[in-house]
């Protein structure tokens, strides 16, 4: 008896069944091999600037900072500064006393005739309060010499004066701040005018601030005086807060302790030389205030611009035309 050979069985000569083939090979008819689950590799596009090439898969939007990416700020659109008076438009810098006065003066010089008129007007307003506390005065001393003055009566005079005084305060505070806007705008470079002057972001917030630098005063008076002293000094910059970054009014003085606290040496000799000048314009029968008060207004709006990086535009271009303050880099 043979022995049968044993065979491959999967020879097509055997009769076995068909080998395997690869399952994904052309000709197997098995399952589609899986694909990229990112699809086929797309042609590039028109390359778009600051934009990478891609190098295949979906088209991806454009990362951060790319074209569609609105600029950073300080680029061509920087957003809008506080109150339209480019406030914060460069970096803070000391200053000299004599530049700040030089700048002031140079700056009253060319708008002197407006500037003579507000303090006109601001000294019109504090004449017609005060004339009513000096006829009640007078009223009391008349009484008192008569000798039929009451009690009651010095009181409700006392009262009156007081109430009248207070409402004087107010206007002449809000008069203040509006002076403040307007030397503002002049260290922006744009010429102050009447159709200006009453263009602030609060009113109701200006009387706020005045009302708490009243409380403060008070306050300030019972401390012996010294707590005047310091609230001299230290928050000449509340109202430049208020209409120049439109702070609250208690932010308003915090920041102005802050940034006298901070530039204490320039800022300091800066108002003694304001103060002696203001005392050489009373003493020259008060005319000179018309002169001294204006430039003590405009030299405080430079140092305030300058310590905390708001626009100062360039002397020797001279005021521009009344309207919204220039956009565009300060000028030191």
């Amino acid at each position: 008896m043979s022995e049968n050979t044993p065979q491959n069985p999967y020879e097509p000569s055997s009769g076995g069944p068909t080998p395997p083939q690869n399952p994904y090979g052309s000709s197997a008819g098995g399952p589609t091999p899986p694909q990229d689950p990112a699809g086929p590799a797309q042609p590039a596009g028109p390359a778009q600037p600051g934009v990478p090439a891609q190098q295949g898969g979906p088209a991806q939007p454009p990362p951060y900072g790319g074209a569609t990416q609105p600029p950073p700020y300080g680029g061509a659109t920087p957003p809008p500064a506080y109150a339209g008076q480019g406030y914060g438009t460069q970096p803070s810098a000391p200053f000299a006393v004599g530049e700040a006065l030089s700048y002031g003066w140079k700056r009253f010089t060319g708008n002197w005739l407006f500037w003579v008129l507000f303090i006109l007007l601001s000294f019109a307003v504090s004449a017609i309060f005060n004339a009513g506390n000096f006829g009640d005065y007078q009223e009391i001393n008349e009484a008192a010499m008569r000798g039929d003055i009451s009690s009651s009566t010095a009181t409700g005079v006392s009262f009156g004066s007081s109430l009248l005084g207070l409402v004087g305060s107010l206007i002449n505070s809000v008069l203040g701040a509006l002076g403040i806007n307007a030397a503002l705008r002049e260290v922006s470079g744009e010429k102050a005018t009447w159709g200006t002057l009453f263009k602030v972001n609060s009113y109701p917030m200006i009387i706020l601030t005045a009302l708490l630098l009243l409380v403060a005063g008070f306050v300030g008076l019972l401390l012996c005086g010294l707590g005047l002293i310091a609230l001299a000094i230290f928050a000449p910059f509340t109202y430049h807060n208020v209409v120049d970054r439109n702070l609250n009014a208690w932010d308003a003085l915090t920041g102005s302790f802050r940034l006298v606290g901070k530039n204490f040496g320039s800022v300091f000799l800066l108002e003694l030389a304001l103060l002696g000048i203001n005392i050489v314009g009373a003493l020259v029968c008060l005319v000179g205030l018309f002169v001294t008060i204006p430039l003590s207004l405009l030299t405080l709006a430079f140092a305030f611009r300058r310590l905390t990086g708001g626009r100062v535009a360039a002397i020797d271009a001279g005021p521009a035309p009344a309207g919204p303050a220039p956009a565009g880099p300060a000028v030191a």
